[in-house]
Protein backbone atom coordinates (compact mmCIF):
# COMPACT_ATOMS: atom_id res chain seq x y z
CA UNK A 1 0.00 0.00 0.00
CA UNK A 2 1.02 3.47 -0.94
CA UNK A 3 1.43 6.22 2.11
CA UNK A 4 -2.04 7.93 0.99
CA UNK A 5 -3.46 4.16 0.46
CA UNK A 6 -2.52 3.69 4.12
CA UNK A 7 -4.36 6.93 5.34
CA UNK A 8 -7.67 6.33 3.25
CA UNK A 9 -7.73 2.37 4.75
CA UNK A 10 -7.30 4.03 8.67
CA UNK A 11 -10.25 6.26 7.77
CA UNK A 12 -12.19 3.21 6.07
CA UNK A 13 -11.84 1.26 9.08
CA UNK A 14 -14.01 3.40 11.21
CA UNK A 15 -16.73 3.48 9.08
CA UNK A 16 -20.02 1.09 8.94
CA UNK A 17 -17.99 -2.62 8.12
CA UNK A 18 -18.42 -3.53 4.41
CA UNK A 19 -16.86 -7.14 3.22
CA UNK A 20 -14.22 -4.94 1.30
CA UNK A 21 -12.87 -3.90 5.19
CA UNK A 22 -11.38 -6.98 6.14
CA UNK A 23 -8.93 -6.84 3.10
CA UNK A 24 -7.82 -3.25 4.48
CA UNK A 25 -7.85 -4.45 7.84
CA UNK A 26 -5.59 -7.17 6.85
CA UNK A 27 -3.40 -5.05 4.79
CA UNK A 28 -2.90 -2.64 8.21
CA UNK A 29 -2.28 -5.80 10.17
CA UNK A 30 -5.68 -5.92 12.04
CA UNK A 31 -8.66 -8.06 12.82
CA UNK A 32 -11.56 -8.10 10.63
CA UNK A 33 -13.97 -5.60 11.97
CA UNK A 34 -17.67 -6.71 12.71
CA UNK A 35 -20.78 -4.51 12.56
CA UNK A 36 -21.55 -5.19 16.48
CA UNK A 37 -18.07 -4.07 17.22
CA UNK A 38 -18.42 -0.89 15.33
CA UNK A 39 -22.00 -0.07 16.62
CA UNK A 40 -21.04 -0.70 19.77
CA UNK A 41 -17.80 1.69 19.82
CA UNK A 42 -18.54 4.39 17.23
CA UNK A 43 -22.35 4.63 17.78
CA UNK A 44 -22.37 4.52 21.70
CA UNK A 45 -18.98 5.18 23.15
CA UNK A 46 -16.67 6.98 21.11
CA UNK A 47 -17.92 9.47 17.99
CA UNK A 48 -15.52 9.56 15.11
CA UNK A 49 -16.45 13.69 14.34
CA UNK A 50 -14.57 16.63 14.89
CA UNK A 51 -16.94 18.78 16.28
CA UNK A 52 -17.76 16.21 19.29
CA UNK A 53 -14.39 16.73 20.78
CA UNK A 54 -13.55 20.90 19.95
CA UNK A 55 -17.34 22.02 20.04
CA UNK A 56 -18.39 23.81 22.88
CA UNK A 57 -21.64 21.62 23.01
CA UNK A 58 -20.08 18.27 22.52
CA UNK A 59 -22.31 17.08 20.03
CA UNK A 60 -22.36 16.93 16.55
CA UNK A 61 -22.61 19.62 13.68
CA UNK A 62 -22.35 23.40 14.79
CA UNK A 63 -19.98 25.74 14.30
CA UNK A 64 -16.98 23.01 15.06
CA UNK A 65 -18.53 21.21 11.68
CA UNK A 66 -18.68 24.43 9.74
CA UNK A 67 -15.53 25.29 10.52
CA UNK A 68 -13.94 22.18 9.51
CA UNK A 69 -16.07 22.20 6.09
CA UNK A 70 -14.24 25.84 5.87
CA UNK A 71 -11.42 24.09 5.08
CA UNK A 72 -12.25 22.09 2.61
CA UNK A 73 -14.21 24.95 0.85
CA UNK A 74 -11.14 26.88 1.17
CA UNK A 75 -9.00 24.03 -0.91
CA UNK A 76 -11.89 24.54 -4.02
CA UNK A 77 -13.74 21.27 -2.44
CA UNK A 78 -17.85 20.57 -1.99
CA UNK A 79 -17.69 19.17 1.73
CA UNK A 80 -19.13 16.02 2.06
CA UNK A 81 -22.35 15.52 4.35
CA UNK A 82 -20.31 14.66 7.16
CA UNK A 83 -17.08 16.78 6.43
CA UNK A 84 -15.79 16.77 9.99
CA UNK A 85 -15.89 12.68 9.98
CA UNK A 86 -12.40 10.92 10.50
CA UNK A 87 -12.99 8.72 7.58
CA UNK A 88 -13.42 12.23 5.56
CA UNK A 89 -10.50 13.42 6.86
CA UNK A 90 -8.05 11.05 6.45
CA UNK A 91 -9.18 10.39 2.73
CA UNK A 92 -8.90 14.19 2.22
CA UNK A 93 -5.23 14.14 3.68
CA UNK A 94 -4.71 11.26 1.15
CA UNK A 95 -5.62 13.53 -1.12
CA UNK A 96 -3.44 16.52 -0.32
CA UNK A 97 -0.92 14.03 0.05
CA UNK A 98 -0.81 12.24 -3.68
CA UNK A 99 -1.12 16.00 -4.93
CA UNK A 100 2.04 17.17 -3.01
CA UNK A 101 3.96 14.16 -4.22
CA UNK A 102 3.11 14.35 -8.11
CA UNK A 103 3.65 18.16 -7.93
CA UNK A 104 6.88 18.87 -9.28
CA UNK A 105 7.18 22.86 -9.45
CA UNK A 106 8.92 22.92 -6.37
CA UNK A 107 6.47 26.42 -5.34
CA UNK A 108 3.10 25.01 -5.96
CA UNK A 109 4.59 21.71 -3.86
CA UNK A 110 5.26 23.90 -1.02
CA UNK A 111 1.85 24.97 -1.09
CA UNK A 112 0.54 21.42 -1.42
CA UNK A 113 2.29 20.43 2.19
CA UNK A 114 1.44 23.84 3.89
CA UNK A 115 -2.12 22.42 3.03
CA UNK A 116 -1.28 19.29 4.26
CA UNK A 117 0.17 20.48 7.31
CA UNK A 118 -2.76 22.59 7.95
CA UNK A 119 -5.30 19.52 7.71
CA UNK A 120 -3.32 17.62 10.53
CA UNK A 121 -3.02 20.13 12.73
CA UNK A 122 -6.24 22.29 12.88
CA UNK A 123 -8.50 19.68 12.18
CA UNK A 124 -7.16 15.93 13.20
CA UNK A 125 -4.41 16.53 15.42
CA UNK A 126 -6.67 19.32 17.23
CA UNK A 127 -8.81 15.85 18.77
CA UNK A 128 -7.65 12.85 17.78
CA UNK A 129 -5.54 11.78 20.50
CA UNK A 130 -8.90 12.27 23.45
CA UNK A 131 -10.86 10.31 20.60
CA UNK A 132 -8.26 7.15 20.07
CA UNK A 133 -7.20 7.05 23.48
CA UNK A 134 -10.99 6.93 24.33
CA UNK A 135 -11.58 4.28 21.76
CA UNK A 136 -8.61 2.12 22.86
CA UNK A 137 -10.12 2.15 26.60
CA UNK A 138 -13.64 1.14 25.69
CA UNK A 139 -13.43 -1.19 22.13
CA UNK A 140 -12.82 -4.68 21.75
CA UNK A 141 -9.48 -5.90 20.18
CA UNK A 142 -10.00 -4.63 16.87
CA UNK A 143 -10.78 -1.24 16.53
CA UNK A 144 -8.59 -1.05 20.00
CA UNK A 145 -5.43 -1.95 17.67
CA UNK A 146 -6.79 0.41 14.91
CA UNK A 147 -6.48 3.16 17.35
CA UNK A 148 -3.31 2.65 18.69
CA UNK A 149 -1.82 1.94 14.96
CA UNK A 150 -3.63 5.35 14.03
CA UNK A 151 -2.13 7.29 16.96
CA UNK A 152 0.96 6.02 16.18
CA UNK A 153 0.91 6.71 12.59
CA UNK A 154 -0.43 10.45 13.19
CA UNK A 155 2.89 10.87 15.90
CA UNK A 156 5.38 10.24 13.86
CA UNK A 157 3.44 12.33 10.96
CA UNK A 158 3.46 15.22 13.72
CA UNK A 159 6.76 15.00 13.65
CA UNK A 160 7.80 15.70 10.23
CA UNK A 161 5.60 18.46 9.74
CA UNK A 162 6.36 20.70 12.59
CA UNK A 163 4.32 21.23 15.63
CA UNK A 164 3.11 24.64 15.42
CA UNK A 165 3.49 27.72 17.72
CA UNK A 166 -0.30 28.41 17.33
CA UNK A 167 -2.81 26.30 18.86
CA UNK A 168 -5.22 25.76 16.67
CA UNK A 169 -8.48 27.97 16.00
CA UNK A 170 -11.10 25.81 17.36
CA UNK A 171 -8.72 25.64 20.65
CA UNK A 172 -7.97 28.94 20.86
CA UNK A 173 -11.88 29.77 20.32
CA UNK A 174 -13.15 27.24 23.04
CA UNK A 175 -15.49 28.45 25.83
CA UNK A 176 -14.09 27.95 29.22
CA UNK A 177 -13.80 25.33 31.77
CA UNK A 178 -17.60 24.66 33.17
CA UNK A 179 -18.38 25.31 36.74
CA UNK A 180 -21.19 24.52 38.78
CA UNK A 181 -22.45 28.34 39.37
CA UNK A 182 -23.95 28.04 35.81
CA UNK A 183 -26.82 25.80 36.84
CA UNK A 184 -26.81 21.49 36.64
CA UNK A 185 -27.77 21.23 32.99
CA UNK A 186 -25.10 23.64 31.92
CA UNK A 187 -22.48 22.17 33.95
CA UNK A 188 -23.71 18.78 32.71
CA UNK A 189 -22.85 19.95 29.51
CA UNK A 190 -19.75 21.49 29.83
CA UNK A 191 -18.29 18.57 31.58
CA UNK A 192 -19.67 16.02 28.44
CA UNK A 193 -17.94 18.91 26.08
CA UNK A 194 -14.25 17.30 26.01
CA UNK A 195 -13.03 20.40 24.79
CA UNK A 196 -14.26 22.60 27.40
CA UNK A 197 -13.22 19.77 30.33
CA UNK A 198 -10.32 18.43 28.57
CA UNK A 199 -12.30 14.51 29.60
CA UNK A 200 -13.67 12.10 27.69
CA UNK A 201 -16.77 10.57 29.38
CA UNK A 202 -18.20 8.15 26.98
CA UNK A 203 -20.92 5.67 28.88
CA UNK A 204 -18.90 3.25 30.01
CA UNK A 205 -17.04 5.77 32.26
CA UNK A 206 -19.83 7.04 33.57
CA UNK A 207 -21.17 3.10 34.19
CA UNK A 208 -17.89 2.55 35.81
CA UNK A 209 -18.44 5.80 37.87
CA UNK A 210 -21.90 4.75 38.87
CA UNK A 211 -20.47 1.20 39.45
CA UNK A 212 -18.02 2.54 41.91
CA UNK A 213 -20.28 4.33 44.22
CA UNK A 214 -22.57 1.75 44.19
CA UNK A 215 -25.49 4.18 42.50
CA UNK A 216 -28.42 3.83 40.44
CA UNK A 217 -27.44 4.12 36.29
CA UNK A 218 -30.98 3.80 34.36
CA UNK A 219 -30.89 6.41 31.87
CA UNK A 220 -28.93 5.74 28.57
CA UNK A 221 -28.17 9.09 27.53
CA UNK A 222 -24.84 10.70 29.00
CA UNK A 223 -26.32 13.66 30.33
CA UNK A 224 -29.42 12.35 32.34
CA UNK A 225 -27.13 9.50 33.58
CA UNK A 226 -24.70 12.12 34.98
CA UNK A 227 -27.13 14.28 36.54
CA UNK A 228 -28.99 11.17 38.01
CA UNK A 229 -25.42 9.96 39.64
CA UNK A 230 -25.25 14.04 40.34
CA UNK A 231 -28.62 13.86 42.37
CA UNK A 232 -28.10 10.64 44.32
CA UNK A 233 -24.59 11.62 45.28
CA UNK A 234 -23.37 15.03 44.76
CA UNK A 235 -20.28 14.88 46.49
CA UNK A 236 -18.92 11.60 45.84
CA UNK A 237 -19.95 12.02 42.14
CA UNK A 238 -17.80 15.22 41.82
CA UNK A 239 -14.81 13.60 43.65
CA UNK A 240 -14.66 10.76 41.32
CA UNK A 241 -14.94 12.90 38.22
CA UNK A 242 -12.04 14.76 39.55
CA UNK A 243 -9.93 12.12 39.88
CA UNK A 244 -11.31 10.64 35.90
CA UNK A 245 -10.00 14.55 35.44
CA UNK A 246 -6.56 13.97 36.72
CA UNK A 247 -5.85 10.65 34.58
CA UNK A 248 -6.75 12.57 31.58
CA UNK A 249 -4.44 15.43 32.59
CA UNK A 250 -1.81 12.29 32.85
CA UNK A 251 -2.81 10.91 29.60
CA UNK A 252 -2.87 14.61 28.28
CA UNK A 253 0.63 15.21 29.71
CA UNK A 254 1.78 12.01 28.34
CA UNK A 255 1.57 13.18 24.63
CA UNK A 256 3.75 16.66 25.18
CA UNK A 257 6.72 15.19 23.46
CA UNK A 258 4.53 15.03 20.40
CA UNK A 259 1.58 17.62 20.45
CA UNK A 260 3.99 20.44 22.20
CA UNK A 261 0.60 23.27 22.48
CA UNK A 262 -1.83 21.05 21.81
CA UNK A 263 -1.27 18.46 24.43
CA UNK A 264 -0.68 21.30 26.61
CA UNK A 265 -3.98 22.53 25.89
CA UNK A 266 -5.86 19.43 26.75
CA UNK A 267 -3.74 18.78 29.99
CA UNK A 268 -4.45 22.04 30.96
CA UNK A 269 -8.69 22.29 30.62
CA UNK A 270 -8.30 18.78 32.35
CA UNK A 271 -6.25 19.71 35.33
CA UNK A 272 -8.58 23.08 35.99
CA UNK A 273 -11.75 20.88 35.82
CA UNK A 274 -10.18 18.23 38.06
CA UNK A 275 -9.59 21.35 40.57
CA UNK A 276 -12.74 22.87 40.06
CA UNK A 277 -14.62 19.28 40.64
CA UNK A 278 -12.86 18.50 43.63
CA UNK A 279 -13.77 22.08 45.53
CA UNK A 280 -17.33 21.85 44.23
CA UNK A 281 -17.39 17.87 46.06
CA UNK A 282 -16.05 19.42 49.18
CA UNK A 283 -18.75 21.96 49.29
CA UNK A 284 -21.22 19.63 48.42
CA UNK A 285 -19.98 17.74 51.66
CA UNK A 286 -20.27 20.32 53.51
CA UNK A 287 -23.74 21.69 52.27
CA UNK A 288 -24.86 17.64 53.44
CA UNK A 289 -23.46 18.17 56.20
CA UNK A 290 -25.23 21.08 57.43
CA UNK A 291 -28.88 19.43 56.02
CA UNK A 292 -31.72 18.97 58.75
CA UNK A 293 -31.23 14.81 59.66
CA UNK A 294 -27.85 14.83 58.88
Amino acid sequence: MTAPDVWRAFGVICEPPEPEHARLADALGLPAPTPEEHTEVFLFQSYPYASVYLGDEGMLGGEARERVAGFWRALGLVPPAEPDHLAALLGLYASLLELEEREEEPARRLLRREARRALLWEHVLSWSTPFLKSVREVAGPTYARWAAALEEALVAEAARLATPARLPLALREAAGTPSPDDGVDAFVSGILAPVRSGIVLPRASIAVIAHDAGLGLRARDRASALRSLLEQDPSGTLRRLSEEARRWSAIHRSTRAALGVVARFWEERAEATAALLLDASAVAEEVMAGAPGS
